[in-house]
């Protein structure tokens, strides 16, 4: 018996005080969110998940990936100027250095060159994740590093490369932020929602649920005259990407959450065949 065909997602992350049940109690929208997000995947009862971050970049042409050895690596809190209390939060977890294996196989193949390293999950993996409700979650955890480049088409490839793990119980997770701007929200820019948030957002929406091409259509978002704005740098959106890339074929594109908070997007999206 074949498993089901699993889901891609991209997901909004955030930061640390997303955690903070005063920021985002459980019946504020961006909880519940990301809470059905959670709920679904425990649903699907995976094999494992396997996320990418924008804030894990290796080399231009080269990945990584974490999972080395079956220990779990202590969490990383790289973010900075948050309360005390954060930087001891856990994400109990475990790693599959199995699927670490196949993974760094497949995109060798690929003649991307990937090294499996010890390495912990950083806080756009783990602090999504828990507020999902997956810590201790019944399957493993794997972190693949993007490019640390930004190439929308490269990122997509590489997405490609990872579909076939979908017909083998993984999830694909990309954690990034659909609009990220934080020079805008940290100098006071932002007293309310800049026009190039929604602008980009939508942008991003009509690619993935307009086009009749969504992996040219995102690929495409490099021309947007909003990109820069609403991301200066592109590690946040590359997980978008590599979440299109994943999905191939899938019929199904559904948002799952549209939330602006200032110079930001919380928009997080779900590929599926149904």
């Amino acid at each position: 018996m074949t498993s089901p065909r699993m889901p891609v997602y991209f997901v909004s992350h955030g930061g640390p005080n997303l955690l903070d049940p005063k920021d985002y109690p459980p019946n504020e929208k961006i909880a519940q969110g990301l809470g059905k997000i959670g709920n679904e995947i425990l649903s699907l009862n995976p094999r494992a998940l396997l996320v990418l971050s924008g804030h894990w970049e290796a080399g231009a042409t080269t990945l990584q990936i974490n999972s080395k050895n079956g220990i779990p690596q202590p969490l990383i809190y790289d973010f900075y100027g948050f309360p005390s209390w954060m930087y001891k939060e856990e994400f109990p977890h475990r790693p599959d250095p199995e699927l670490a294996r196949q993974v760094s196989t497949m995109l060798n193949s690929a003649n991307i060159p990937t090294e499996i390293v010890d390495r912990g999950l950083d806080h756009g993996v783990w602090v999504a994740l828990k507020k999902a409700g997956l810590a201790n979650a019944p399957f493993p955890i794997v972190q693949l590093s993007l490019f640390h480049n930004e190439s929308m088409e490269k990122h997509v490839e590489m997405g490609e490369i990872l579909a076939p793990l979908r017909d083998q119980g993984v999830i694909i997770v990309g954690s990034g932020m659909a609009v990220h701007n934080l020079r805008d929200l940290f100098t006071g820019r932002s007293q309310e929602v800049p026009a190039y948030v929604p602008m980009f957002d939508k942008q991003i929406e009509q690619a993935l649920l307009e086009s009749d091409n969504r992996k040219q259509a995102v690929v495409e978002l490099e021309n947007s005259e909003y990109l820069r704005k609403a991301h200066p740098t592109l590690e946040h959106l590359m997980p978008l990407h590599v979440a299109t890339g994943a999905a191939k074929d899938s019929i199904k594109v559904k948002k799952m959450l549209e939330a602006y908070q200032l110079s930001l997007s919380w928009s997080c999206y779900k590929f599926s065949d149904e």
